[in-house]
């Protein structure tokens, strides 16, 4: 366990609190966009049972990706179920910081959990490293552009994957495992902020569209007195 200082635990809610606040200012134009969007007429959200296996085949098996792009979408499935095999593991890594272990590494539960987390982590770097260089590198044409904040994400998940494995492999103490703990605390917390704004957002969003798509494209209803149907703005879409 890392056994934090008192300033180092300041220092770590200081900063996980301007990560927060820079994530929501980019954030909240989204749920704004979001808000003004039309209802759209008759919209029923059941069949339960439907929804739930389409988000279970596309969402968590990731079928679509895959089949359209086998290599490229299996890297991509990939870098999606190592998301979330880390979710508990970032919470155990951030109470860590406030001296609160979730998870007890010696016990049977964290011996497997860790050696999952390490094993998807291995598979994360090696896929975002080859996605990276197909898209900085290859660079098909119709990826179109490449943003320089694409690069610094994937640059920012391989240093999360890279010292998740150096501190489950090596086990350091002292100065060396203090290091990696603020290397891989400092990345996620760059991270978080860089999300709303790029196209990895789609790991939020991708889940819950899927779960409330509609079965088939939107009825235009009936025109009724002056009004109008047309798409004026981006919020009428």
């Amino acid at each position: 366990m890392m056994n934090p200082t008192w300033p180092e635990s300041a220092l770590l809610a200081a900063l996980i609190v301007l990560s927060l606040i820079l994530t929501w200012s980019r954030f909240r134009p989204i749920v704004i966009v979001l808000r003004q969007a039309r209802q759209e007429p008759g919209y029923r959200f059941r069949p339960l049972a439907d929804r739930f296996r389409d988000a279970v085949i596309e969402v968590l098996l990731q079928k679509k990706v895959i089949t359209e792009r086998p290599l490229a979408g299996l890297a991509h499935a990939l870098v999606f179920w190592g998301f979330c095999a880390f979710a508990l593991a970032t919470v155990d890594h951030v109470s860590r910081g406030f001296g609160v272990e979730i998870i007890a590494r010696e016990s049977s539960f964290g011996r497997f959990y860790s050696l999952l987390v390490a094993v998807f982590a291995l598979a994360v770097a090696v896929a975002i490293a080859g996605l990276a260089a197909r898209r900085f590198v290859v660079r098909p044409k119709w990826l179109g552009e490449v943003a320089a904040e694409s690069g610094l994400i994937a640059l920012l998940i391989f240093i999360l994957m890279v010292s998740y494995l150096a501190d489950y492999l090596l086990e350091p103490q002292g100065h060396i495992g203090r290091t990696i703990w603020w290397v891989h605390t400092a990345a996620l917390l760059v991270f978080l902020p860089l999300i709303p704004g790029s196209k990895h957002l789609h790991l939020l969003f991708g889940p819950v569209a899927v779960l409330l798509k509609r079965p088939v494209f939107g009825k235009v209803p009936p025109l009724e007195g002056d009004e109008d149907f047309g798409l004026i703005t981006g919020a009428d879409v």
